[in-house]
């Protein structure tokens, strides 16, 4: 039998599904005879005790989920090795004799398989694996099954269960929970949870990522001193709806290590992931991340993937919060869709100003094109006298057609631009912070100020579209610092106007006059060149990727992200 052929008997017993099926197709597919029932020491096994062999049955079922459209809809990314040793690096350490270890979306197996040979073919107990795909569990019993020929397969069915790993753990509870759960799904809003959606019902928030969820729930699972290390999506760290399981986690422990990569490491998805290493019971201290240790905020954990990132550490001087001279406000999904029937292009009315449009002191409105309502606009201006008709609008456009700083709600620094008439419009997602006029500068220079960015870099990294991004919503920009050198400060806005002011040619060296001058004003250096860079950077390469600005559904749209 040629291999195209092995492989297709193969991929319909996977198919299938049934621990029969599969161990029958693997024997067959080598001309062995089946062993019988009970005869675990069978030779006929000897060909699939060969590592590179056994992986054969990973591999054709992840090409088979990577066919199905479902895949990317359940977060199916299967872990890759070194990944798994990193896991089991931390999860196995000080594991007790005779200590048990669960992996509550275990798949194939291979993160159980590489524990087992770590601890032992008599440790084939103690590995424990749930999962809701009868096809990954009987695959992974039989690669336990090779890995211990002397398992009762009675056992196996004990410990390795067709079943939720959010629901009920008969062995509970363990002494380390690792894996790799689903990731990169958005939940349904809380009032249309569908009976039985178990990620949904024990969220604790409506757009919490399932890995955040299993996160949660492995800690209910340990007991105290054990480990759990689980790899999460990096928004863990910084959206406002995983703040409860942030919050779960520091009630819960403490995370000792933490690992992050700036590049995604599944194949098939941009998400870029990390791993939090939890232990149960201890009080929480430095982490270490990347050779050095990092504390733990009390809030984002933005800062423990700062490193992987390559923000600079800061520690400006401050005095007070941006939300002491300003007031931050975002706009939401009614004001986005209420203007669609009064926008035109051209004309008169107020311009339209699209995150996509904002740059460092400088609004391109009417010199490039943009996207609004999923249409390509030269000059998208609101027509203010139709609007006049809507109450409610009306009501919000003359609330924002003030004197004001709009910021985009991400990009490669913070990029904001003063409308010193009170002219423009913002469109959703782009903040508006209002201020007394003569200090409409000052909140420019504030916002444009290398300590400020690499801290908001820092702090919230992992909330962007992509990791080159810095992204705040209003609540967040008002949280910005103000500088304690006053004297700098004025001197910095007055740069900050000269930039705004200048043309595309002289911008440049006034806005990098403006950083070097808002560091003095901060009494901090150490983000300088790694600002310069960024903001001189094509604006193509890391302007926000969202240049329509239809509202996001979830989090990513709203002033509490």
């Amino acid at each position: 039998m040629d291999r195209a052929a092995r492989d297709e008997r193969l991929r319909d017993a996977v198919v299938a599904a049934g621990w029969d099926a599969v161990l029958a197709t693997v024997a067959g597919a080598h001309g062995l005879t089946v062993p019988p029932s009970g005869a675990v020491e069978d030779p006929a096994l000897d060909p699939w005790r060969d590592p590179a062999a056994a992986a054969r049955l990973g591999t054709v079922h992840e090409a088979l989920l990577g066919e199905s459209v479902d895949r990317v809809g359940r977060g199916s990314f299967y872990t890759p090795p070194d990944l798994v040793d990193r896991l089991l690096d931390h999860a196995l350490d000080g594991l007790p004799p005779g200590g048990t270890l669960l992996d509550p979306t275990c798949g194939t197996g291979n993160v159980l398989v590489a524990a087992l040979r770590r601890l032992g073919p008599d440790a084939v107990d103690r590995v424990h694996g749930t999962d809701l795909d009868p096809v990954a569990v009987a695959i992974t019993r039989l690669l336990l099954r090779l890995e211990a020929p002397g398992v009762d397969p009675a056992v196996l069915e004990r410990t390795v269960r067709v079943a939720d790993g959010l629901g009920a753990h008969p062995a509970a509870p363990y002494d380390a929970v690792v894996g790799n759960p689903p990731f990169g799904g958005r939940l349904r809003p809380r009032g249309r949870v569908a009976p039985g959606d178990a990620v949904a019902e024990r969220s604790p928030a409506a757009y919490t990522d399932p890995s955040a969820v299993f996160l949660a729930r492995a800690l209910e699972l340990v007991r105290p001193g054990g480990v759990v290390a689980l790899v999460q999506p990096v928004s863990v760290l910084a959206a406002r709806d995983a703040g409860p399981v942030r919050a779960a986690v520091r009630a819960a422990g403490a995370v000792t290590d933490f690992w992050s990569s700036a590049r995604p490491v599944f194949a098939g998805t941009p998400v870029l992931t990390c791993v939090p290493v939890v232990r149960v019971g201890a009080v929480q201290g430095p982490v270490r991340v990347a050779g050095r240790e990092v504390a733990l905020p009390e809030g984002e954990w933005g800062p423990l993937h700062a490193p992987a990132l390559g923000v600079p550490v800061v520690a400006p001087r401050t005095v007070g919060v941006l939300g002491d001279l300003a007031t931050c406000a975002a706009d939401f999904r009614d004001q986005y869709y209420g203007l669609v029937p009064h926008v035109h292009d051209g004309g008169a009315g107020a311009p339209l100003v699209t995150a996509g449009l904002v740059d460092p002191a400088r609004n391109r409105w009417g010199e490039e094109p943009t996207r609004f309502a999923k249409r390509d606009w030269r000059r998208p201006t609101v027509d203010l006298d139709s609007l006049a008709a809507d109450p409610r609008l009306a009501a919000w456009a003359r609330a924002r057609l003030v004197p004001k700083v709009l910021v985009a709600p991400q990009g490669r620094v913070v990029e904001a631009v003063v409308d010193v008439d009170g002219r423009w419009l913002p469109s959703v997602p782009v903040v508006t912070v209002a201020a007394d006029p003569d200090r409409l500068w000052h909140v420019l220079a504030v916002l444009l100020a290398p300590p400020v960015v690499a801290g908001a870099a820092a702090r919230y990294a992992g909330a962007g579209l992509s990791a080159a991004a810095v992204k705040l919503s209003a609540r967040q920009v008002a949280a910005l610092p103000l500088p304690a050198g006053r004297a700098a400060w004025d001197a910095g806005a007055a740069l900050a106007r000269a930039a705004q002011e200048a043309d595309d040619a002289a911008r440049p060296d006034l806005l990098a006059a403006l950083g070097e001058q808002m560091c003095t004003a901060y009494d901090d250096h150490a983000a300088l060149d790694w600002w310069e860079m960024r903001v001189r950077r094509p604006r193509a390469v890391t302007k926000n990727s969202r240049r329509d600005n239809t509202p996001l559904t979830g989090p990513t749209c709203g002033p509490g992200v």
